[in-house]
């Protein structure tokens, strides 16, 4: 790695005004730019790490490669500067990105990379890498090396400021901090100069210097495939989870700039480090993190405290709540008895409403029985259980994963992120109808998970499990103890009264 060449100077862009949009009862706001801002994406200003929400919970995954041309993305080579590539270092070909699909020249190839024009956050990037067969000096005799930057910052160099998702030979999924950025994360040896990454291992935080680069080695188990690979990563905030075909690799918090601000948002780019690599489907979808309407109720926001916390929530037997607030975040503290369970309940009563919460799972180890994985729940009305577990992964059965409606409905899909990432529930609630004591309609339920619909319009038939029992009257939202230390933020709902016209349903 070399930072011999000097960085160009930085483009300027011109902010446009202001767009503020009605959707859902949602609002996008902020400043987008010329050369950075999108509405309806993940993609946020350019001068300023005001972040773009998504408008509804819906979410979708959109391409950043088209499969025809390189629009949305600049090349940059040390030697040559910003969008001048005449070798076709970077080019499409067969509807795949090609990167040093070029013959074999002497001397020393270039570093370089392809950098997204826009920047992102609270995103998911997916897609697909295959080795090809070129390899250039300085790195003839090394394995085949290449990788994503994300969350690049700052004047263009070998290498930027930011964090990599590494492609390697044998190392897929490696977790690099690049020119002075550091993390925090769980690790086998924190005294290592090598890091390896294990979810249960001991926390660290690093403390690089500038210009430094260090490396934190991908959980063990990861399996890279011969033919094409598929990389997931999650950016949340300050967070990142890194996944290699289907396994978690590695994951980091608390993402810090070189001058120690927090890094949540910035570019993406893809590497040329002397190894010809092809890539396909190359997508984002924006992470359901929902911005409060401006008429919905805020029962965890991210100020609350401990105050906050009780002028909205009670334990379930009216008391203050016992579960420990820290930065916005309300996390589950277990009883240690499930007879006796530790669930709070909103003071509040609801009959129609919908519902945003945001819940973080915490590793589960091996072996475990799938209920006790993270397991959690949110209960409309106190009646209803919509299941939180860590089902990452999992093959859905038995109506009890993650996007369940409890012993009712299994999800439709598996959406679930892994844990130690936050996830999202979206959740537009119908309360049963009665008439003269008797129950005329089912209540029902529409379910978005990590912005993908899971459960469509399904009736809820009876109380689930441990709900309370139904009734003509609204009720509470309650969240479950049921051993994990589950942990919330950013919930709110918006009452019957704010909801627009339901569609009629059978009962």
């Amino acid at each position: 790695m070399s930072n011999a060449f000097p960085p160009p100077a930085p483009v300027r862009c011109q902010p446009w005004p202001t767009i503020r949009r009605i959707g859902l009862g949602l609002l996008l706001g902020g400043t987008l730019s010329a050369c950075a801002g999108v509405s309806g994406t993940a993609a946020v200003p350019d001068a300023a790490d005001e972040l773009a929400p998504a408008l509804q919970p819906q979410t979708a995954w959109t391409p950043l490669f088209n499969g025809t041309d390189l629009s949305g993305w600049t090349s940059w080579l040390p030697s040559r500067g910003a969008g001048n590539d005449p070798e076709g270092v970077f080019k499409v070909q067969g509807g795949e990105l090609r990167v040093l699909n070029i013959a074999p020249t002497a001397g020393d190839r270039d570093f370089g990379y392809l950098l997204t024009d826009k920047r992102y956050a609270n995103y998911r990037l997916r897609l697909q890498y295959r080795w090809d067969q070129q390899k250039f000096s300085p790195r003839a005799a090394d394995a085949r090396d290449s990788g994503v930057l994300y969350h690049v910052t700052g004047p263009n160099r070998i290498w930027p400021a930011s964090a990599e998702f590494q492609i390697l030979e044998g190392g897929t999924g490696d977790l690099w901090q690049l020119s002075g950025t550091n993390l925090t994360s769980t690790v086998r040896d924190p005294g290592a100069q090598e890091l390896q990454y294990d979810p249960f291992g001991q926390p660290v935080t690093t403390s690089n210097g500038a210009d430094s680069y260090r490396r934190m080695v991908r959980a063990g188990g990861v399996q890279e495939l011969p033919d094409w690979n598929t990389l997931e990563l999650v950016v949340s905030g300050d967070e990142a989870t890194q996944i290699v075909n289907g396994q978690l690799a590695a994951q980091a918090t608390h993402l810090r700039a070189p001058d120690g601000s927090a890094l949540t948002a910035g570019r993406i780019a893809l590497q040329a480090e002397g190894a010809a690599v092809s890539y396909r489907d190359i997508e984002l979808r924006p992470l359901a993190y929902l911005t409060p309407p401006p008429d919905a109720q805020v029962l965890l926001g991210d100020s609350s405290t401990t105050q906050g916390v009780n002028s909205d929530w009670q334990d379930r037997r009216g008391g203050d709540v016992r579960w420990p607030v820290q930065d916005g975040a309300l996390t589950v503290q277990p009883s240690g008895n499930p007879q006796d369970t530790n669930d709070i309940r909103t003071r509040g009563s609801f009959g129609d409403f919908r519902l945003h919460l945001e819940f973080r799972v915490p590793a589960s180890r091996a072996g475990l029985a799938e209920q006790d994985r993270g397991n959690s729940g949110v209960y409309l009305q106190g009646r209803y259980e919509v299941q939180i577990l860590d089902s990452f992964g999992a093959k859905l059965a038995g109506e009890d994963d993650l996007g369940a409606v409890y012993g009712q409905h299994d999800a439709s899909s598996n959406a679930a992120l892994p844990s130690g990432t936050w996830q999202s529930y979206d959740i537009d609630f119908r309360a049963a109808r009665w008439e003269n004591g008797q129950k005329t309609g089912d209540a029902r339920a529409t379910v978005y998970l990590n912005g993908e619909k899971v459960q469509d319009d399904v009736a809820l038939s009876a109380s689930t499990l441990l709900g309370d029992p139904e009734a003509d009257s609204p009720g509470p939202i309650v969240l479950q103890d049921h051993g994990s230390k589950v942990s919330f933020r950013n919930v709110w709902v918006l009452p019957e009264a704010e909801l627009p016209t339901l569609p009629p349903t059978n009962p």
